[in-house]
């Protein structure tokens, strides 16, 4: 008898080692809700298709007010977002470019100091190039290789015009307001 007892409890200890592995395999499922895994691990990216040479980015008017916009820019705050900008592009008299170029005395410049293609069509950066230029870089200029998407917001994109048109020896007066106000 002895020997069948021996029996009995090497069965039971089988057992109870099948529902310890069937019950902690499961156990995490009783304790924690788990989402499913879609089949496809993937997320669409909206891209926009580069415009014609010169041609006005999609959300500015054909016909804006430069001289009023520049008119409430401030350049303080510029300065500020400008810091953005900072990661590419230096500001300084004479600073060495980074990955993008020197700003210094930008507002009023050839396009060519950079941009040879543009420069050949004698675009010049004014109040109005540039805020029509930082909203969207790629759109303005096809095949540009700034990775900036822009800055959407009006106040801002006046706002760094404003503080671009202080990096200079003698910044450009700003334009006036149409209708002489």
């Amino acid at each position: 008898m002895g020997n069948n007892f021996e029996f009995d409890k090497v069965v039971i200890a089988i057992a109870l080692a099948i529902f310890t592995l069937v019950f902690s395999a499961n156990l995490g499922g009783l304790l924690y809700r788990v989402e499913r895994i879609p089949e496809k691990k993937s997320f669409t990216i909206e891209v926009v298709e580069a415009s014609a040479e010169g041609e006005k980015p999609k959300g500015i008017p054909d016909d804006i007010d430069i001289g009023q916009i520049m008119a409430a820019a401030n350049a303080d705050a510029g300065k500020q977002i400008f810091n953005r900008c900072a990661i590419c592009h230096t500001s300084g008299k004479g600073e060495p470019n980074k990955v993008g170029p020197n700003l210094w005395g930008i507002v009023g410049a050839k396009t060519a100091r950079h941009m040879a293609k543009r420069g050949a069509d004698g675009i010049v950066w004014t109040f109005e190039e540039l805020y029509r230029y930082l909203y969207a870089p790629r759109t303005r200029v096809p095949g540009a290789k700034m990775a900036f998407p822009g800055l959407k917001k009006d106040e801002e994109r006046a706002n760094v015009i404003a503080y671009l048109r202080t990096l200079s020896d003698s910044p450009l007066p700003l334009p006036p307001a149409k209708g002489g106000k």
